[in-house]
């Protein structure tokens, strides 16, 4: 067990934010939440799976909702009362009829993973040392939980008003997807979720574990480079046993939101070694597909980074004409690369007609 200072907070948004993979919620809410918690006193701590008792459950608290566009000035929204939030776990607890020991992030993103940490360090909970997917993903159906068979529900939605609603059951995981976002989309764009009440025992056997030592990792590696005077990107890529695949600037892009999504192409003109290309990124809220010079150079379900001038994670609803980026990719989780996890966040799930191919064979054409 392991208490978090205020080093270890900075180090884990900003590797989180990296594995957010342009998604995964803001950072700037994710720090200013964790830094008030310790301001007052709380102790956010990650465990392993292993000092947990295996007949313990274990719930996911996350936000869910859109992406603000770009191009949108972002909505002021009410923030969740931790009363708000209590009260959804709590609900559920009455519900499964077990206490909740710890909680789990649902992906690693610098907004949704520190939710998990603020609300287990609120009830003195641990938030263990991995998650549903060892990155951001855009859809509740890109769940390690869900490939595994087993089901989210029943779980709590809350909305900021404090409206608490109970979802037993799911026919399937689509109809669950549509009636999360469709709540969302009718409260301010973002709704509480807690669900996935399972034992720690299914928990280790289904999750990616160690996730959140490895953004903490992250954060380290760039506050060391940064100090060092190194090749941020470079290390970074090695880290996550990627490639430096582009560095450029953002000439255009059109990201919407659409169907509770922030959808869209970025477009990036190569500099440097990088000049007289492009690269080009769909994005369904998270970095999923990129192509150089209308070829595919990282294909889903792996990881497609993109870091700014100092080495902190773009995330999409930031981006901006002109900014200067570098993109790193890198393996996805081995999960998501197994027939299972394929077909879900494989090229084929968003529409795209390819044969997976691992990053580590495309970037080698660079």
């Amino acid at each position: 067990m392991h208490t978090l200072n205020i080093s270890d907070i900075k180090h884990l948004i900003i590797g989180a934010t990296i594995l957010g993979v342009g998604g995964g919620g803001n950072p700037e809410t994710g720090m200013h939440i964790l830094i008030e918690d310790l301001n007052a006193g709380l102790e956010p701590k990650i465990c392993t799976f292993n000092e947990l008792d295996y007949d313990s459950y274990l719930a996911t608290p996350y936000y869910a909702g859109s992406m603000p566009a770009p191009s949108k000035r972002p909505k002021e929204t009410k923030r969740f009362s931790t009363k708000v939030m209590i009260k959804a776990l709590k609900l559920l607890e009455g519900i499964i009829k077990e206490n909740i020991s710890a909680v789990i992030a649902t992906e690693i993103g610098g907004g949704n993973t520190a939710i998990a940490l603020h609300l287990g360090a609120i009830l003195g909970l641990p938030l263990v040392d991995g998650d549903h997917a060892g990155r951001s993903v855009p859809e509740l159906v890109h769940s390690t939980y869900y490939i595994n068979n087993i089901p989210l529900c029943p779980s709590i939605i809350a909305t900021v008003d404090g409206n608490l609603l109970i979802f037993r059951e799911y026919a399937n995981i689509e109809s669950y997807e549509a009636i999360v976002r469709a709540i969302a989309a009718q409260s301010s764009g973002s709704i509480f979720v807690i669900d996935s009440p399972v034992t720690a025992s299914i928990a280790s056997k289904v999750a990616v574990t160690g996730s959140i030592s490895r953004a903490i990792m992250l954060g380290e590696t760039v506050f060391y480079a940064k100090n060092k005077g190194l090749h941020i990107a470079s290390l970074i890529a090695e880290k996550l046993n990627g490639f430096v695949i582009f560095e450029g600037k953002v000439t255009n892009h059109n990201l919407r939101e659409q169907s509770g999504f922030l959808i869209g192409n970025i477009l990036i003109e190569g500099v440097n070694e990088h000049k007289g290309h492009e690269l080009k990124i769909w994005v369904k809220n998270e970095n999923i597909i990129a192509w150089k010079d209308d070829d595919p150079i990282v294909m889903p379900p792996d990881l497609i980074v993109m870091i700014d001038k100092n080495g902190y994670g773009v995330i999409n609803s930031k981006i901006k004409k002109d900014m200067r980026v570098t993109v790193i990719a890198a393996p996805a989780p081995e999960i998501w690369r197994t027939p299972r996890g394929l077909k879900v966040l494989g090229p084929k799930y968003f529409g795209f007609n390819y044969d997976y191919i691992p990053v580590e064979k495309l970037a080698s054409k660079i």
